[in-house]
């Protein structure tokens, strides 16, 4: 809840404390990283993820940054090639989850053509899965998000909204701004920048994840970095 009310010193000061509790806490581990990204401290969050593999299996730690809140951009280059080997068990055997992960790491890689494979993988798991849970607001999301990455624009932005008004900010504070920028990824990935930002300014207004430091450093928003509004963003202004 610190580090979404942007109270960075104090989340870490919680964050210290549940890791002298549970030092292999895979959650806690990430939160840590997060807090340091949030002030645009990607070195920081990198030493930290070293720090934390000496004391949990590299597998799975991966893993978690990959799936979690798609953090796959934070890992050095010897742990993405760790990442782009794992099988979906690795992933509790979801092969939606393991798919989209692979496809954002070999996106952000610059292989385009490995990228849309992983994608299709992950938007067959993700279509059966919706057909077992047509209301799962963070599947439709993931849905239109592989979507966009097979350059399907209508069918990726209809999903994106679908999840996000299933599980608006207005319904969950807490989960809600994640769901939202999902669909600002979307947006950035199918060449809409303007509705990207006009989803994102609001994110940087309410509690998130989300500050100026973790625009500046998530190579997600890479398309809109010659954009003023989003220069903006960085900056600290509306």
């Amino acid at each position: 809840l610190l580090l979404w009310l942007r109270r960075y010193a104090q989340a870490l000061e919680a964050a210290d404390r549940a890791l002298g509790l549970a030092p292999t806490n895979l959650d806690v581990i990430e939160l840590k990283a997060m807090i340091a990204l949030a002030q645009g401290d990607l070195g920081g969050a990198r030493a930290m993820i070293a720090t934390a593999s000496k004391k949990v299996d590299a597998a799975a730690l991966v893993a978690a940054f990959a799936n979690y809140y798609d953090l796959y951009w934070v890992l050095e280059e010897t742990q993405q090639a760790l990442l782009l080997g794992l099988s979906p068990s690795a992933f509790d055997d979801d092969r939606a989850v393991w798919g989209l992960a692979l496809a954002q790491t070999y996106a952000q890689r610059g292989d385009r053509s490995r990228a849309r494979t992983y994608a299709d993988s992950a938007r067959i798991a993700l279509e059966e899965q919706l057909r077992a849970a047509p209301a799962d607001a963070p599947r439709h999301v993931y849905y239109g998000l592989a979507l966009a990455y097979l350059d399907r624009k209508t069918e990726a932005v209809r999903e994106g909204k679908r999840g996000a008004a299933i599980w608006s900010i207005a319904a969950d504070h807490y989960q809600g701004p994640g769901i939202q920028f999902q669909l600002v990824r979307i947006y950035i990935l199918v060449g809409e920048p303007g509705k990207a930002l006009d989803l994102l300014e609001p994110l940087l207004k309410i509690p998130s994840y989300l500050s100026p430091g973790w625009l500046k450093i998530d190579p997600n928003f890479d398309p809109l970095r010659d954009n003023p509004r989003f220069q903006r963003l960085v900056a600290g202004g509306s």
